[in-house]
């Protein structure tokens, strides 16, 4: 049999197939060998496919176009496309031209998938800034801005939003962190910052929202038994005057209809109401089990007005929505702190002391003033003051809640709020030595500018040891090069060893070293690194040490 034409067909048929698109492209309006548009760049994308990772990145200047971005072949968790600004933030500026400035559209049969959105500075559209329909899922929005501007209105709906995704209920959530975003004021539709349908699993992270006048900063609707989690964010400016009484009209915060289970931790709330609203309003209707609706735990509530709250329970005036609320702190201008019912009234206002009676939740939370910086300022700062009375008082935070706003680490006793103040955390891991025992640091006495007493501990060395204390102002970059830096085996240097101290572990396999914390106002905000080395044979490193996970104290 001659196999010769048969290899010269499918050769032909080779040829004809576009190449898939993996690696590293440029979009550059000014080189022909570069993609023209961030739309050229899609068209390339839907033509090829892609078989491994694909990075786009962008020149600066002003791109001002409307992008519909369909289903990609071969996007995955494992080969993902990312859109970034070649520069960083600030310097690829999109502005939508017919509508939407990004369009994801998808189909069932073909999901749109894993596509990240990286340092891209969206300016206004006619429409909103990312936009979704159903089957969309996997998307990353990181290190982004988006400014005020994105007003158009979506066909036969009442509202408008910056980032807006619509769902079935099963796609695969998104990831919305470290982006700062400017929601357009209420005009003729409801302003919204982030609107998810019927979607879930979404993780909304450190990120500034500039409430400027909207509605809402997030709304989530019907979002089921899908945990949505919102922790580590800034809320700050001024919300609309509500056109109404009832409550959830504004609310910076909104989860309304078949919500559940929902975590709101750990983020502050620096929020002015000329009329009546909320900082989160919790409602809907419960079917089946009597679960929690949201867990609110470890915010701080700084709220103006004298028609605003900072909780509303029950406000779709569905019967008993229950929450878990708890390590909040509440500073209302007004002194009433929560609601519950759909509209305002005498009756269903309360001070913590009557919403503690009535619902039994926030047991271990305060009501005083929360001592921010300068939350109502230009621009606004709503870092705690080294008085403010936040340290270690929020109760129930959940565990994914690892670090702060500023990328401070929580510690054992977290702060509420989205800033972490003065304690003392521990980080990474350390290696194991003789008897598989791994070194623990611990510490003793008070945690303050200006103590005499604080002392860092060595437990669970090799008795008689050789014991090195390493201290620095940095865990991610040292002399050494990029932190964490390994030593051989499981064990890793995690803190810039800028200085040291030798010791020698006791017959108990301790040691301590005095670190007394010199009283200067200053030092607040400070943080410095520490790690033990210890040496020991039984070491798996090659270098025969066993270390101990990194500690940082933070000021």
């Amino acid at each position: 049999m001659n196999t010769l034409p048969i290899a010269s067909v499918l050769c032909s048929v080779a040829a004809a197939i576009p190449a898939q698109m993996a690696g590293s492209y440029v979009i550059d309006p000014g080189n022909p060998a570069a993609f023209a548009s961030f739309s050229a760049a899609v068209q390339s994308l839907v033509l090829n496919g892609v078989n491994g990772d694909v990075d786009i990145a962008a020149v600066p200047g002003t791109y001002t176009e409307s992008i519909v971005l369909p289903s990609i072949t071969g996007a995955s968790p494992t080969n993902t496309i990312t859109f970034r600004s070649a520069q960083g933030p600030g310097t690829v500026l999109l502005h939508g031209s017919t509508g939407t400035t990004i369009a994801l559209v998808a189909a069932p049969f073909a999901r749109n998938r894993s596509i990240v959105f990286d340092g891209l500075e969206f300016t206004g559209a006619p429409g909103s800034a990312i936009s979704a329909t159903t089957f969309v899922e996997d998307i990353e929005i990181r290190n982004c801005v988006f400014r005020t501007g994105h007003s158009g209105s979506v066909p036969l709906q009442t509202w408008q939003a910056v980032i807006a995704s619509d769902n079935i209920g099963d796609e695969v959530g998104w990831r919305v962190h470290h982006n700062r975003i400017a929601v357009t004021p209420h005009g003729g539709l409801t302003s919204i910052g982030i609107r998810v349908w019927n979607g879930g699993d979404w993780e909304i992270h450190h990120n500034t929202f500039d409430v400027t006048g909207c509605n809402h900063a997030i709304y989530l609707e019907n979002n089921a038994a899908r945990v949505d989690r919102i922790h580590d964010n800034l809320f700050f400016g001024t919300m609309s005057a509500n056109s109404g009484n009832l409550v959830s009209g504004v609310a910076c915060i909104r989860v309304d209809l078949a919500n559940y289970e929902n975590e709101i931790a750990g983020n502050t709330f620096a929020l002015d109401f000329p009329g009546y609203g909320c900082c989160i309003a919790s409602g809907g209707v419960v079917v089946g089990a009597n679960r929690p609706q949201n867990y609110i735990r470890g915010n701080v509530f700084v709220v103006q007005g004298n028609l605003a709250t900072a909780i509303a329970l029950n406000v779709s005036g569905a019967g008993v929505n229950p929450i878990v609320a708890d390590g909040n702190l509440y500073d209302s201008a007004s002194g009433i702190t929560n609601q519950i019912g759909t509209s305002i009234t005498t009756a269903n206002l309360h001070t913590l002391a009557t919403w503690q009676a009535a619902t039994g939740q926030d047991t271990g939370s305060l009501e005083v003033p929360a001592r921010l910086q300068n939350p109502f300022g230009t621009p606004p700062d709503l870092r705690p003051t080294p008085t403010s009375p936040i340290v270690g008082l929020a109760v129930g935070m959940p565990a994914f809640v690892t670090d702060d706003f500023a990328g401070r680490l929580r510690d054992a006793q977290p702060d509420a709020g989205a800033y972490e103040s003065t304690g003392f955390a521990l980080h990474g891991a350390g290696c194991p030595g003789a008897g598989g025992l791994v070194p623990a640091m611990a510490t003793s006495g008070v945690i303050a500018i200006g103590s005499t007493s604080f002392t860092i501990e060595l437990q669970q060395a090799v008795p008689g040891a050789l014991a090195l204390l390493t201290a620095g102002l940095s865990r991610t970059q040292s002399a050494l090069g990029p932190l964490p830096f390994p030593l051989g085996a499981s064990c890793f240097v995690l803190a810039s060893p800028e200085a040291t101290l030798w010791s020698v572990s006791s017959a108990a396999g301790t040691a301590s070293a005095p670190f007394p914390i010199p009283a200067l106002p200053a030092l607040f905000g400070t943080d410095v690194f520490f790690q033990w080395a210890v040496h020991d044979p039984a070491s798996a490193s090659s270098l025969q040490v066993a270390v101990s996970a990194g500690g940082a104290l933070q000021l």
